[in-house]
């Protein structure tokens, strides 16, 4: 933010409130984080706002709903790619949530779209984010859809939530794999005495 040209001059960035703010910003939501929300599988993953950088889909599980000192609505996300999302509530999650849905702990499926140059995002609940680990309809596709994209998906030694994810979807690409290998014929077996 500052660095010292001479032994008595500083240099100060010319953004320096706005990174004051963010960093700020990151305090509160950490702190929102620790008093009212489920547990993140790892204290290391970063906290990064969705936006334009964000790929396209993310799918993930609520750790909190925060407000705002404006008073702007968010929610915090641990999703499978080892991040923590913060995501400005939408209309349509202000209205799920005022149903009871979007609760802490739910594994949700957020979808960039982009209609008429708009972009929005789109959110799909799944169910309780424990639960998913045992839906082998929902580890079957996960598998596939890596396959599909190449990808081989490992466990990269997160404790948790987050780490029971990567062996299950693990466990169902390994399932995919057995399925799909070449199956050998049997040959009879002699007669043993």
């Amino acid at each position: 933010m500052a660095r010292r040209s001479s032994p008595e001059c500083w240099e100060v960035r010319h953004d320096f409130e706005s990174v004051l703010r963010n960093a700020q910003k990151i305090g509160d939501r950490q702190r929102t984080l620790s008093a009212g929300g489920v547990l993140r599988s790892d204290e290391r993953f970063p906290i990064v706002s969705l936006d334009e950088r964000a790929p396209d889909s993310i799918e993930a599980r609520i750790l909190v709903h925060g407000e705002e000192e404006n008073g702007r609505t968010y929610m915090m996300l641990e999703a499978t790619d080892a991040k923590v999302y913060v995501v400005s509530h939408t209309r349509r999650m202000q209205q799920m949530r005022s149903t009871g849905g979007l609760r802490p702990n739910t594994f949700v499926q957020l979808h960039r779209v982009t209609s008429g140059g708009i972009a929005s995002i789109e959110i799909e609940e799944l169910g309780a984010a424990e639960k998913i680990l045992e839906n082998r309809a929902y580890l079957a596709a996960t598998a596939k859809r890596l396959a599909r994209r190449g990808v081989i998906p490992t466990e990269d030694g997160w404790g948790g939530w987050l780490g029971r994810y990567q062996q299950a979807v693990r466990r169902a690409v390994e399932e995919l794999v057995q399925e799909r290998a070449p199956r050998r014929e049997r040959k009879p077996s002699g007669i043993s005495r």
